[in-house]
């Protein structure tokens, strides 16, 4: 095989495990993470082949939409970069995402331990820089630091997945606002528009 039938069979493989997570990404939000990988396939337009070919088992594809998640943070925090309100607005990206993803940590429930342990170090240092300015800048309660923000995610997370549809929106409005109120002064909570 020539070496431009390689890369582009590589473009390839890299499009369509994109393809998969986008689509994988949706399907969990809307039915849950028991949703049926041949569901996930058709949404993403590959063969049921290709999905197994990338996820053996369920529980990779989940794991791998929740690091692909962790990622996003990281991007979303360097794209900050000196905000003094940054701390609100990863925090909110972060609340966005859990909305999106309702029923993800619940799917991770028998994770190994270490490869959590690990996301969560890189979500802490994704906030670290953000929260110690916006505590300068007037935006952070004194007495708030990084625990705190990393409890209010699995508080939001369980809220925000076990109310039904009708209610959702107004659940997950309710869930940000008490967050707010806890973590931020009036300064960072005005900053919310």
């Amino acid at each position: 095989m020539s070496e431009d039938a390689q890369r582009t069979k590589r473009r390839d493989a890299a499009r369509n495990r994109e393809r998969l997570l986008t689509a994988a990404r949706r399907a969990f939000a809307e039915h849950g993470p028991d949703v049926a990988f041949e569901e996930i396939a058709r949404a993403a337009d590959v063969s049921r082949t290709t999905i197994y070919r990338n996820f053996a088992t369920r529980q990779e594809l989940v794991a791998t939409v929740y690091e692909d998640n962790v990622a996003r943070i990281e991007q979303h925090a360097a794209g900050l970069g000196e905000r003094p309100d940054g701390v609100v607005r990863l925090l909110d990206f972060v609340l966005d995402q859990q909305r999106d993803n309702r029923s993800l940590a619940h799917a991770l429930s028998g994770a190994d331990v270490e490869w959590l342990t690990g996301l969560s170090v890189r979500t802490v240092a994704a906030f670290r820089p953000h929260l110690e300015r916006g505590r300068a800048a007037g935006f952070v309660h004194p007495d708030v630091d990084v625990r705190d923000l990393m409890l209010a995610f699995p508080m939001a997370a369980g809220a925000m997945a076990d109310n039904d549809l009708v209610h959702r929106e107004r659940t997950d409005d309710r869930v940000r606002t008490m967050l707010h109120r806890a973590l931020f002064t009036d300064r960072g909570r005005a900053e919310r528009t």
